[in-house]
This record gives C-alpha cells, structure tokens and sequence, in this order.
C-alpha cells in the first residue's frame, strides 16, 4: 500500500516508464538465475510445440530434438539442485572430538 504523499507525481512515472521502454536492461535488472528459468521456459515451450507436430512436419531434426532434451534436463536439474546429501552419512566430528582422540594418541604415544 503506498501513501500519496509517497506516491511519485503521474508526469514523473510516466518518464520511468519510457525510460524503461527504452533502456529495459539498465532499469529492470533481473537474477540471472530468473533468467535462466525463463530460458528454460522458452526451451521446454519449444519442444512442447515440437512434440505436438507430426514427424514430417517437425522443424527441428532428431538429433537437434535429443540436444535439446539434454539441455533441458541438465538446466533444470543444475536450477533444482539441493545440496543435501540424499543418503544419510557420518555425522561430523567436532572439534572437542578431534582434539580429545589427538591428545589421548599423544598420551599414547609418550607412555
């Protein structure tokens, strides 16, 4: 919600706006990863559209289709990547247990 004493005078939004129409990457800047996403969205609209076309009829050849399918899959397996380990390991050690298990090793040593 924005006050009206905060709110920017109609002449003056208007030339945001057509500065933002003219320069759209200096007023608008975007996450790469969002652009990214979209591209990912460009490419799976691509293959969609593809997909529905008869063999005859499809722009693209097979081996163009299986590069594409590839770099979908990559992109969005790098753009969904979570980095928790899906296989519970080990739990670290601490530094309290590291240094105890070197001292008893050192006492161990000079007996």
């Amino acid at each position: 919600m924005v006050c009206k004493s905060q709110a920017l005078p109609q002449p003056h939004l208007q030339t945001i706006m057509e500065q933002a129409k003219k320069y759209p990457e200096l007023t608008w800047t975007q996450n790469e990863y969002h652009q990214l996403r979209l591209a990912l969205s460009a490419l799976e609209a691509i293959r969609n559209r593809e997909s529905k076309r008869h063999q005859m009829d499809e722009h693209l050849d097979p081996r163009m289709a299986d590069v594409l399918d590839e770099v979908i899959g990559m992109l969005s397996d790098e753009l969904d990547y979570d980095p928790t380990p899906s296989e519970p390991g080990e739990p670290p050690i601490t530094l309290d247990e590291m240094h105890t298990a070197a001292w008893k090793e050192h006492q161990a040593m000079h007996r």
